[in-house]
């Protein structure tokens, strides 16, 4: 996509403002007083145009002041900063568009000074027989135009643009997204695998509230790995197609049925009950694992939100009930 900087709560796009002349005189140089701009958000579906505008009003406007634009022959451009305050309605909106799973999509049109009398632009002009220059008036209306970006006259963020400006900005470590989750406040005393889940399941929730769904539900599958191993099915687990595979770890196990007595209707209930949590574990797994290519860490696609969301607070609730059985 085009360039763009982040400072503060600004975005800053590096665009490029070109304007043909169509005339035969050459200038140096042309001077707009006064260029205004309006910013208008779209979201696009999947690189088609025309994007769908969201909204009718602009979401920014602005001006330039006595641009100069360099020029050689009958063609005048030059690369400019173009201001966007981000504030919370534009972040909300473009957070909104990447859970939809489309692009959020600026479309930049500029505009005359409405409170001018006439519409002008100024480039010097040397005086026939004299030893300088005056400043000649060009009515050009050609500059009205949409500044053309990476897809047409859009300028197209990706999800990474976004995950990078809520960075740059902190936005995560001001407006949480849409996920209220605790965990474990503590892990003192918890075998190794679940504290490992733990430590996954924390940088899980963060890819999610950063917008990074594929890593997320990669940490996700991680945690349930951590805390599972696989076995060899037995005869009557292949007959019942897939019932086997991943089953949680013996030490995990271990801490929550060493709490009972041998033969007390606590220890047996908890022991079958934990191989029901084997199916849930296997479950959970093989949900994450759709979402990837086979034996790799990587995305078959870019996951909604809500995926890595639902992925997520099933993996959270295995674990911490896990983690509450161990402490019991």
């Amino acid at each position: 996509m085009n360039d763009y900087e982040v400072r503060d709560n600004v975005l800053y796009l590096k665009i490029r403002i070109g304007i043909r002349l169509g005339v035969s005189t050459q200038y140096p140089f042309i001077i707009i007083p006064k260029l205004h701009y309006d910013v208008y958000l779209n979201k696009c579906e999947d690189r088609k145009i025309p994007c769908s505008r969201v909204g009718q009003d602009s979401i920014y406007h602005d001006e330039f002041i006595w641009l100069m634009i360099p020029c050689s022959f009958n063609s005048c451009s030059r690369e400019e900063k173009l201001k966007i305050i981000l504030d919370k309605e534009l972040i909300d909106r473009l957070v909104s568009i990447v859970k939809d799973n489309e692009k959020p999509a600026f479309e930049v049109l500029l505009r005359e000074d409405p409170y001018a009398t006439l519409s002008h632009v100024m480039a010097p002009v040397l005086l026939p027989n004299a030893n300088a220059k005056v400043a000649a008036i060009l009515d050009l209306t050609n500059i009205y135009a949409p500044i053309k970006g990476n897809l047409g006259d859009y300028i197209v963020f990706s999800s990474d643009d976004i995950r990078n400006i809520l960075n740059k900005i902190k936005y995560a470590e001001r407006v949480k997204i849409e996920v209220e989750v605790k965990l474990p406040e503590t892990t003192e005393g918890l075998p190794g695998p679940l504290i490992d889940a733990i430590k996954e399941l924390e940088v899980a929730f963060d890819d999610i509230n950063n917008l990074d769904f594929a890593s997320a539900i990669i940490k996700c599958r991680g945690a349930i790995e951590h805390t599972t191993t696989t076995t060899k099915p037995t005869k009557s687990e292949e007959e019942k197609c897939g019932e086997h595979g991943r089953v949680i770890k013996d030490e995990v196990k271990g801490a929550i049925l060493d709490r009972y007595e041998d033969g007390s209707a606590a220890k047996e209930f908890y022991t079958d009950f934990l191989k029901i949590l084997d199916r849930t574990s296997r479950d959970i797994h093989k949900m994450a694992s759709m979402f990837l290519h086979p034996d790799t860490n990587k995305a078959k696609f870019n996951p909604r939100m809500a995926d890595a969301i639902y992925i997520c607070r099933q993996t959270l609730g295995i674990i911490d009930y896990l983690v509450e059985l161990s402490r019991a």
